[in-house]
């Protein structure tokens, strides 16, 4: 378990952010009442398992923030698209974005007017055949996919992981035609790290990195930028 604390700027404006990454399943004490009761309610032990790593990173990233060591005063619900909606008694406009892998789970928790999404994923070669044919992607990921110099499982893990974080950003997961959230524009800035810009979202932008056989993507406002990379495990 990790929590890395970062910094939001936006011209001169600069606000916290923090990010946390869990790799082991902790006991349900951090949990408030309710969230036991939903706890309770899973039938399967994985699911169990998924929801307190989800529940434990962004807890952690959202304790950091606020700076509130007593994990059970955050609550988080689901919203209709199932985004998480963070009650606290000294709450003000955090929001935190939540995504988990495979036996990691991670969070970000930053402050409401600048929204953001994050995603994790798994590569897997067995499977980059079947997302190609799901993404409906643009004549710029082609281009990409065929020329970045990218193996194909890690590209399509990319294109995927870029629509999903824009689809937490916009609280629309991904209820909608996975081309509408096509990136326009994708580059590599340093050795498995990528960043993009949308085609129908123009305002916003996305950083992708590959790491430990996963991809992180963040989809966040164009105009802004973080004091660094996250730290995966």
């Amino acid at each position: 378990m990790s929590v890395q604390s970062l910094v939001l700027r936006h011209g001169k404006i600069e606000q916290p952010v923090c990010f946390a990454a869990v790799d082991a399943v902790p006991p349900e004490e951090f949990l408030s009442e309710s969230e036991k009761e939903r706890l309770g309610s899973f039938q399967f032990a994985a699911k169990k398992q998924e929801f307190l790593l989800g529940r434990s990173a962004a807890k952690r990233a959202l304790g950091a923030l606020l700076e509130e060591p007593d994990l059970r005063q955050i609550e988080i619900r689901s919203g209709i698209y199932g985004q998480p909606l963070v009650h606290h008694p000294r709450i003000s406009s955090a929001e935190v974005t939540v995504s988990h892998s495979h036996g990691l789970a991670i969070a970000l928790a930053y402050p409401a007017e600048y929204p953001m999404g994050i995603d994790l994923e798994t590569i897997s070669t067995v499977s980059a055949e079947t997302i190609i044919g799901e993404l409906e992607a643009s004549p710029q990921e082609l281009t990409w996919l065929a020329t970045g110099g990218v193996d194909a499982a890690t590209a399509c893990c990319v294109l995927w992981t870029a629509r999903e974080a824009l689809g937490k950003a916009l609280r629309i997961g991904l209820n909608s035609p996975l081309g509408v959230l096509s990136l326009s524009e994708i580059r590599a800035v340093a050795e498995g790290t990528w960043v993009g810009r949308y085609l129908n979202f123009s305002q916003c932008q996305c950083l992708s990195q590959a790491k430990g056989g996963r991809v992180l993507s963040l989809a966040m406002p164009k105009d802004i930028e973080l004091s660094a990379q996250f730290q995966l495990p």
